[in-house]
């Protein structure tokens, strides 16, 4: 494990977006989302998508890194997205700038989402609107593809893991938004898809098999059709997680006219979805909207954690911290001590470079 300074990771995954073909502008874009996933803690949705991901997407025609996407705004407050095949992370820029701008000007707006290829962390989307002072959620399905999550009493990998995200400002009351980012399923597969990366387990609570049994390797999961991963909730209440799913599902394929789980015409991811974007300030003052914040805040902060009760896996630190606050506190750490890296990643990257003819201080 080594750390690297973001600015130099910033750089290095520039170099590699150019090689692919993009102009500078398009893949500094693509590289600051990648990056600001790494410096955030969510390497899964970081800089090893290159390898993971985007290079196949773009050998088999599915990302044009070349590609504009294209804005169809139907009335003030209604407007459609098409990512046209370029890069999500550009995508997701025309998402947020325009659903922003059209609820500053009627107090609401709704996004329709399709051929968004990778949005990326979803979660960027509602974090830039809540800085800017706008509210959102948004609901995204795989356009019909990456099914690797299955529904209670299954084990056959139907749905993808169909994200939600919501952001709400907080203006001056916290530093950070909050920002919610989750998967309608156990765990987000980029999670699974980087454990493999470096040929680690899978915790038992998130996948099942046709046997009632769970997949332990995370290299198997990835490469073979064995067993899926569990609607969010798992084994005890999985039907809200499969709630959530089938509600994105039916939003992306309404709103954003997405292709669905059936359809079958993608062979690679392809995001679709609806996001809505509110003016908070059309309903309560700034100061009234802190007043919340803190109120709510204080509440969770004052609780009662003792030693006996686990924050669980994957939680970090020994009590609930606010939606976002996690990512906040590894931006701040990053930012001055370096982005980790792990060795399977450095190595796939340095493989790219070498590949696509990239010399870079990184690899």
């Amino acid at each position: 494990m080594e750390r690297v300074p973001p600015q130099k990771l910033l750089d290095a995954t520039t170099a590699l977006l150019e090689a692919f073909g993009m102009d500078t502008p398009e893949a500094e874009s693509v590289a600051a989302s990648l990056v600001s996933s790494e410096i955030r803690g969510h390497n899964s949705h970081g800089v090893i998508r290159l390898t993971t991901t985007y290079e196949a997407m773009i050998e088999d025609g599915a990302i044009d890194p070349t590609a504009t996407p294209i804005t169809e705004r139907h009335s003030s407050s209604v407007i459609s997205v098409d990512g046209n095949r370029a890069f999500g992370q550009l995508t997701g820029d025309y998402i947020v700038d325009a659903g922003v701008e059209a609820a500053e000007e009627t107090g609401i707006s709704v996004v329709g989402v399709r051929g968004g290829c990778h949005l990326g962390r979803v979660g960027e989307w509602a974090e830039r609107a809540a800085e800017g002072g706008v509210a959102t959620f948004g609901f995204i399905n795989s356009g019909g593809t990456s099914r690797t999550v299955t529904v209670p009493g299954s084990a056959d990998r139907l749905f993808a893991t169909n994200p939600i995200t919501v952001g709400i400002p907080t203006f001056d009351e916290l530093e950070f938004p909050i920002v919610l980012d989750m998967a309608t399923s156990q765990v987000a597969h980029g999670k699974i898809t980087k454990l493999a990366v470096d040929e680690g387990t899978v915790p038992e609570a998130w996948t099942v098999t046709e046997t009632g049994d769970h997949v332990e390797d995370a290299v198997t999961f990835e490469e073979t059709d064995t067993g899926a991963i569990l609607p969010l909730g798992g084994q005890a209440s999985g039907r809200k997680g499969y709630g959530l799913a089938l509600c994105a599902e039916l939003f992306a394929g309404i709103i954003g006219q997405g292709e669905v789980i059936g359809d079958d015409e993608n062979d690679h991811v392809n995001n679709a979805g609806m996001f809505v974007f509110v003016d908070p300030l059309r309903f309560s003052s700034q100061a009234e909207i802190e007043t919340v914040i803190r109120t709510v805040n204080e509440q969770i902060r004052n609780a009662d954690y003792p030693e006996a009760v686990e924050t669980g896996y994957a939680t970090k630190g020994d009590r609930a911290l606010l939606p976002g606050e996690p990512e906040h506190r590894k931006r701040l750490e990053y930012e001055k001590e370096g982005i980790p890296l792990t060795d399977g990643a450095v190595d796939s990257l340095t493989e790219l470079a070498e590949e696509r003819g990239v010399e870079t201080p990184l690899f």
